[in-house]
């Protein structure tokens, strides 16, 4: 017995292998040499665009029923019949799920083999089964033993399993994912199950797996009423995806639709919102078709309609585009700057926003990096920022943030992609030192959805950027190094518009094959806080402190000396009154903050190392 494996490249080129059983068990004890099995499972929990992925990383194929080869024109031709349906079972959750089903896969002696699928979440089961006039058959005849032999299967195991056989429509073609398991059940000496051509044979299985009596009345008109109910649920599927698209959007949560007359058009997406049910329902009755708006909204929000990331689509499309040229810090040289750092900044904090992009409520962190692009007005600060997207995700980006409407905020970081702080001089520090600070880190976000019914935690998209006219607008010194400051020498660049797919198909290459790092080392940190101690908002307290004091190494020159003796010394020359609306405690803040100085711990708190002036 063979079984045949089938890998139909990014080129479409068909290219087709067999392996025995034997050899085939020993194969899937161990992942390729490029991890393909393992990627794509971390791939998978994050939940969204695994169609994307499988486009650019294209999964081996394993069909365990038949031998089969390519014949002239490509296509896959059955040589040989295996005898042998393959059982999905879904749903498990933990590694005793999985374990638990494949013990009971033993129990049966039809059981060629029980592994762990590919989605780490199920477990494939391989059972023979045999005609009874033992023949061989066509390929034709073939798929009808296949689609008998796997219902009856699937009734026979759902008896012993603790989880749900997945309901397929079975044949000779059926296939599955390259599977891994370290230890799969193998059993050589399986019997075949014997598959009737008499219908008897399925009614008594369709009475082991419903655990009813087929043959009572009631039953019987149940069955029928429950046919009447399916037929007329299939028209109405039928009739809806006849004439339109259909698509969860996993971003926004919520399914779109368009005309398949506009199907070019993507422009043509509209999320089904009550106008548009509405609609479709009284188009779905006119045609004759007995249905409510309920059993619309059952549809068209159930998961059966095909899930789609519009990011992971856009992303994974531009995955081996990349021309080998540095197209990011390219996008960071159309601004203009002294700043030698700036080129290094962007490219981290864009890397860090794609990253972003692609993260789930899994992750501990979010992009805590903020370009701040500082310039007079005029200078294209905004106009830059939007062209950082592509036209095909335009729709994520937004410069008009309310900080005071928290649920707003809370929404916008789950379903936008880029927000920009615009006019961020007019943040109050209050806020900067509170919200903002912490809305920056955040990983996910808790909010409910319109028209839900509870709170759910979603991961976050959006990365932030901003822009002011004023130097002096950072109020929180402990939160100045999430603050890529710059200030702007010339307008910036905009006539030419990014080339969108080398852009982000450098920044793809650059996370998920070169392993570039997409956040800030203490090092860089450290760059940065001495970067931005210019574009400060200084206290009073501040200033005068510069007015008698300095920061320095020397300690023959200096004296170690605590916050509140060198507050006290500013009272003392000053007045209260210029130092009133500072607390000793935000004092000591703020000179931690103070790039370069020196600071040490003695029995009573924290000393600092200064200089005093002369003058």
């Amino acid at each position: 017995m063979k079984l045949t494996l089938v890998l139909r490249d990014k080129k479409k080129a068909l290219k087709v292998s067999t392996k025995t059983i034997e050899r085939f068990i020993e194969r899937i004890q161990t992942d390729t040499k490029d991890r393909a099995v393992s990627r794509r499972r971390k791939q998978l929990k994050k939940l969204d665009y695994i169609g994307s992925y499988d486009k650019q990383n294209p999964p081996r194929l394993v069909y365990p029923s038949a031998e089969f080869e390519k014949d002239a024109n490509d296509n896959l031709r059955m040589k040989t019949f295996n005898g042998v349906v393959a059982l999905t079972v879904g749903g498990l959750e933990s590694p005793a799920d999985i374990e638990a089903v494949k013990h009971a896969a033993r129990i049966l002696h039809y059981t060629l083999a029980a592994f762990t699928g590919a989605s780490e979440e199920e477990v494939i089961i391989l059972v023979k089964i045999a005609a009874q006039d033992d023949t061989a058959p066509t390929e034709e005849e073939a798929d009808a033993l296949c689609e008998k032999g796997h219902r009856l299967a699937s009734a026979l195991y759902q008896a012993i399993l603790p989880k749900t056989v997945r309901r397929e429509k079975a044949s000779v073609s059926s296939c599955f994912l390259m599977p891994l398991d370290e230890q799969p059940y193998f059993n050589p000496k399986a019997m075949a199950l014997p598959v009737s051509e008499k219908p008897e044979a399925w009614e008594q299985s369709r009475d082991l797996a419903d655990s009813r009596n087929s043959t009572d009345s009631l039953d019987e008109e149940m069955d029928e009423d429950a046919m009447a109910v399916s037929q007329e649920t299939q028209r109405l599927m039928d009739f809806l995806n006849a004439r339109y698209e259909f698509r969860y959007n996993t971003i926004m949560g919520y399914t779109e639709h368009r005309s398949r007359d506009d199907s070019h058009l993507e422009a043509a997406w509209k999320p089904v919102d009550d106008r548009s049910l509405k609609g479709l329902t009284m188009k779905v009755r006119l045609s004759g078709i007995d249905a409510r708006e309920n059993d619309v909204r059952r549809y068209v929000q159930s998961d059966m309609i095909t899930a789609y990331n519009p990011i992971g689509e856009f992303l994974w499309e531009q995955y081996y585009k990349w021309d080998g040229k540095d197209h990011i810090r390219q996008l960071a040289r159309t601004v203009p700057t002294s700043n030698p750092h700036w080129e290094d900044w962007f490219y981290t904090w864009f890397l860090g926003m794609v990253r972003q992009w692609q993260e789930t409520n899994l992750a501990k962190y979010g992009n805590q990096a903020v370009p701040l692009l500082i310039s007079k007005q005029g200078w294209n600060k905004t106009t830059f920022c939007e062209q950082l997207l592509p036209p095909k995700l335009r729709w994520g980006y937004t410069g008009n943030l309310q900080m005071d409407d928290k649920k707003q905020v809370l929404q916008q970081m789950a379903q936008m992609l880029l927000i920009n702080l615009d006019e961020f001089n007019q943040i109050s520090p209050r806020i900067q030192q509170g919200f903002l600070k912490n809305l920056i880190t955040l990983s996910s976000v808790k909010i409910k959805r319109p028209y839900g019914r509870h709170v759910e935690d979603f991961p976050r998209r959006a990365s932030f950027i901003a822009t002011t006219n004023q130097a002096d607008v950072l109020a929180d010194p402990s939160g100045s190094r999430r603050f890529l400051g710059v200030e702007l020498t010339g307008p910036i660049d905009v006539s030419t518009p990014p080339n969108y797919e080398q852009l982000y198909a450098q920044a793809m290459r650059a996370l998920h094959q070169h392993n570039h790092p997409y956040y800030f080392g203490p090092a860089e940190i450290k760059q940065i806080m001495a970067s931005n101690s210019k574009f400060s908002v200084k206290t009073a307290a501040e200033q005068f402190f510069f007015d008698y004091f300095e920061p320095t190494d020397n300690e023959e020159e200096g004296e170690w000396i605590s916050p509140t003796a060198i507050f006290n010394f500013l009272k003392g020359k000053v007045g209260v009154s210029m130092l009133k609306p500072m607390a000793v405690s935000a004092f000591g803040r703020r000179l931690s903050a103070i790039p370069g100085i020196k600071k040490d711990e003695n029995k009573y708190g924290t000393i600092y190392l200064v200089k005093r002036k002369k003058s």
